[in-house]
């Protein structure tokens, strides 16, 4: 317990430095402009609406993504996994949270989790309110995004 404990605050610590250096005025994103806003209908990488994505280009000296994402009520991601991993920050709202064969979490604002690298999993808003969350993706030398199937209603609503 004391090592998980540690764990998530090490990576909350980490997730801090790496937005605040990536939003950082001055930082290249964030003088080239380069960041995009864009809405990711269902069907794609979505299931139950339409989520916003702001996504800050990778920074090749920290070699991670970061992007932080608007999900409505009951919208929610597809199966998916990524080669390097993932951390995941709730910013406002509450999220599900899901690897493939294990129990759905829930993850409140201010909690993170982190997904290991190549495991299949899910997250998104629950069916009672919106969620925002920021997400990390770190050894983008690993490789992308693998996708799976929708997150099915049975899936999205069980225990």
């Amino acid at each position: 317990m004391k090592t998980e404990n540690f764990i998530k605050r090490l990576s909350g610590g980490i997730l801090t430095g790496i937005i605040f250096v990536v939003f950082l005025p001055g930082s290249a994103s964030a003088q080239t402009g380069r960041d995009s806003t864009r809405s990711i209908p269902a069907g794609g990488f979505f299931t139950g609406g339409t989520a916003s994505v702001i996504r800050i280009p990778a920074v090749p000296e920290i070699n991670c993504g970061v992007a932080k994402v608007s999900f409505p009520a009951g919208v929610r991601t597809i199966w998916h996994a990524h080669a390097g991993g993932q951390i995941i920050v709730v910013v406002s709202g509450t999220a599900w949270y899901q690897e493939k064969g294990k129990p759905k979490q829930v993850i409140k604002q201010g909690e993170s989790v982190i997904c290991p690298p190549n495991v299949m999993h899910w997250h998104g808003a629950t069916p009672d309110g919106p969620m925002v969350h920021t997400v990390v993706t770190p050894n983008l030398d690993k490789g992308g995004v693998t996708s799976g199937q929708a997150v099915t209603e049975k899936e999205y609503k069980s225990l």
